[in-house]
């Protein structure tokens, strides 16, 4: 109740307008449990959460009214019942920041990102600098990211959002045994072609890593083609469909009568 109303004070509109506010936090909080709970019927609890990790999820949490986003903060609270100390405070910090469409960017770039296999930390491949050799000049070949939807000025909110290091990175040079990259269910080898042959990059954050988590979207086909086009100019690449984990063996029927 903001308006004036002569049939009362402002003392009673006051109290009016804060029950209404804590109703709706209640709302907020009671739509993200029941998200959680559709999650957690797929996972078993992992052990004690922390208490002090659970109060300044509530508090964050209670105000995140748009349903997209509560889906968000169900599939933590869910993963993060299964795996305590999964999620930082810091990452639910910057979650709470985020715009629904900032988001849906972050959503995009997760579905242009790779790790290497070995290691979690999610990058985005932009293209390869070849280094000069006798019969060539150094040459540097890139993607450009606004194609996929992701203009540089989206870029400059992500790095704003702490979710991705600021600036192109370059990795060192490609050991003579090449490297393995996953790309969703794909695993990439790549072999260089000659010597001096690196990889240009963004990198997400170790926030940015966090919340990649909650978004597992399947690699944009379009994206790959493209970056193997860019990538063959130096490299043979090898793909391979990765075999997820093999589940429990079921167990042998019981001996016919």
């Amino acid at each position: 109740m903001l308006t004036r109303n002569s049939d009362s004070t402002f003392e009673q509109r006051a109290t009016f307008r804060q029950l209404a506010d804590q109703a709706a936090r209640q709302r907020n909080l009671e739509a993200i449990m029941v998200m959680a709970s559709r999650h957690c019927e797929e996972t078993a609890a992992g052990g004690e959460m922390d208490s002090d990790w659970l109060t300044r999820f509530l508090q964050l949490a209670e105000d995140i009214s748009m349903v997209p986003m509560q889906q968000l903060w169900g599939r933590i609270f869910a993963i993060e019942i299964a795996t305590p100390g999964r999620f930082s405070i810091r990452a639910l910090s910057t979650l709470k920041e985020m715009t629904q469409r900032e988001a849906q960017l972050f959503q995009r770039i997760c579905s242009l990102s790779c790790h290497y296999v070995g290691s979690d930390e999610q990058r985005l491949l932009l293209g390869l600098h070849k280094g000069a050799s006798l019969l060539s000049r150094a040459r540097v070949t890139r993607l450009g990211l606004g194609k996929y939807r992701i203009p540089y000025n989206a870029l400059l909110q992500l790095f704003e959002l702490g979710l991705l290091h600021r600036g192109e990175l370059e990795s060192g040079p490609l050991p003579a045994d090449g490297v393995e990259l996953e790309f969703g269910d794909q695993r990439w080898r790549l072999q260089r072609k000659q010597a001096n042959i690196t990889l240009l990059y963004y990198r997400l954050t170790p926030v940015g890593n966090e919340l990649a988590q909650l978004l597992q979207e399947p690699p944009l086909e379009e994206y790959l083609q493209d970056l193997k086009t860019v990538l063959v100019q130096g490299l043979q690449i090898e793909t391979m469909m990765r075999t997820p984990p093999a589940g429990p063996e079921p167990a042998p029927a019981d001996p016919a009568p």
